[in-house]
């Protein structure tokens, strides 16, 4: 997901000014000719400037219709200027983060209209997957890709040989006692000592979800009946899993730097060094970490990560975190909003999540037998232009070929019945999730440390965050 745009720029004048420039047009400002569709992107297209060329032409040729697709180096910086001299696009990239932002400013088109009468949109994407982009029930922009969500990896190749049978992990306790097991191996079996076999990325509380779940409680800011905002992680419900990471950490089974750390220091130890035996990371790390260990010759003797649900909530459900949204929006002063509009219905389909994801025919993959065969350009490109996890559910990943090992398992919990997966409660966009995510994980990293009792950091971090009018 893109940073903010309040992070993003450095006047938030210039934010405060963006309608009036973009109502205004500008003069100087480059539009789109007659019948063409203007995009600027991020994330999605080619790798470089020359394989960009050929996304557009691709894209182009399946819209029977001229694309500029403009994917700038530095995205929000460009957004910004753009956006603030007048530009005009058609389609933009945005975070969810930024849609919100996007649309108290007045910058984008409302699409409710559009997407709810299109019968590509209503053929091809998930039911309920817009809901969860919705403000007010109204909707402002579509789908680059199917976001996945955060779950428990854990390194069977470890397990097996401590004897832990990871089919039968579904409680806290159940956690706990196969990182004991995996530590007491490891430390009196192999010689490694110190051993700590769980890395938590705690600077953004992320993701402590899988463990939540088994309170059947969510990260972020929410609104109760009465439209008062609350943050379950910080509620006194919420004090048996603090309690459980705090001996987690008091008994050497979580790795000191989580506190410190980055999340390329979690990956690093989880397939690297192989330090660690379990992080929570994206469905997709699944398969890369066994990847990088295939390629290392530590696959699956060495490495063998497989993706777990996590805890099981008092309703018997899963709650695992679907990312924040990557999506396309079509600005007010678009020139060719039904061009813009266009490309958001073809990323829906299956033809166009092949595109976003295996790349363009001829250059990145060939079609044999009604598979993708990748040239070594593809294969470098990771079946990734934009979408790993095409949106439409028309898709079939079978002519992607051989994906890394494990990720489909991984992807296949999200769809399970006793599985719930849901964003983190952006407050309908109202939400500094910079400002959420520092206050709560000071107060909780004193709790795990020892340092406050958890109902004290409870308190602590609840009323810092009133104080700070996040949650009332």
């Amino acid at each position: 997901m893109l940073k903010t745009i309040l992070r993003a720029i450095a006047a938030p004048a210039l934010l405060l000014a963006l309608p009036a420039l973009i109502f205004a047009g500008g003069s100087q400002a480059k539009q789109s000719a007659a019948g063409e569709i203007k995009v600027l992107a991020a994330i999605s297209g080619g790798k470089d400037d020359a394989e960009n060329e050929l996304f557009q032409e691709a894209l182009s040729k399946a819209l029977g219709v001229k694309v500029i697709w403009e994917k700038p180096a530095s995205y929000d910086q460009a957004l910004m200027q753009k956006l603030g001299a007048g530009e005009a696009y058609d389609l933009i990239y945005l975070g969810q983060t930024q849609m919100y932002t996007f649309v108290q400013q007045g910058i984008l088109t409302d699409l409710t209209s559009r997407l709810n009468n299109s019968a590509v949109i209503k053929a091809n994407y998930p039911a309920g997957e817009l809901d969860k982009i919705a403000i007010n029930g109204r909707y402002y922009a579509g789908f680059n890709k199917l976001e996945v969500f955060t779950l428990p990896n854990v390194n069977k190749a470890v397990t097996d040989k401590a004897g832990i049978d990871l089919s039968k992990l579904a409680t806290l306790d159940d956690y706990y006692n196969m990182l004991k097991a995996v530590k007491n191996y490891k430390e009196n079996t192999e010689g490694v000592k110190p051993y700590y076999p769980f890395y938590i990325y705690m600077p953004d509380i992320w993701d402590l979800q899988p463990w939540f779940s088994s309170l059947g409680l969510r990260r972020g800011v929410y609104k109760d009946a009465g439209g008062k905002k609350y943050a379950p992680y910080v509620t006194p419900q919420a004090a048996p899993v603090w309690e459980w990471l705090a001996k987690l950490y008091q008994e050497g089974l979580i790795d000191p730097t989580s506190f410190t750390g980055r999340t390329s220091d979690m990956r690093n130890k989880m397939w690297q060094s192989q330090e660690i035996v379990m992080d929570v990371d994206w469905v997709a790390w699944t398969g890369l970490y066994n990847n990088n260990a295939k390629v290392a010759g530590d696959y699956p003797a060495k490495v063998n990560v497989v993706g777990l649900s996590g805890t099981r909530g008092p309703s018997g459900k899963y709650f695992l975190e679907q990312g924040g949204a990557s999506l396309w929006g079509v600005p007010v002063n678009a020139k060719n909003p039904d061009g813009g509009f266009k490309i958001i219905e073809y990323f829906a389909t299956k033809e166009g999540g092949l595109l976003l994801s295996a790349g363009i025919e001829g250059h990145d993959y060939a079609l044999q037998g009604g598979r993708a065969a990748l040239t070594e350009t593809g294969i470098s490109h990771s079946r990734d232009h934009g979408a790993p996890f095409p949106i439409s559910t028309q898709f079939d990943f079978a002519i992607l070929g051989d994906l890394n090992p494990g990720v489909m398992e991984s992807y296949a919990i999200g769809k399970r019945n006793d599985v719930a997966v849901e964003p983190m409660g952006y407050n309908n966009g109202d939400l500094d999730t910079r400002q959420f995510y520092d206050i709560v994980s000071k107060w909780m990293t004193d709790c795990m440390m020892g340092r406050l009792k958890a109902a004290e950091a409870l308190n602590s971090a609840a009323e810092e965050l009133r104080s700070r009018k996040i949650i009332d």
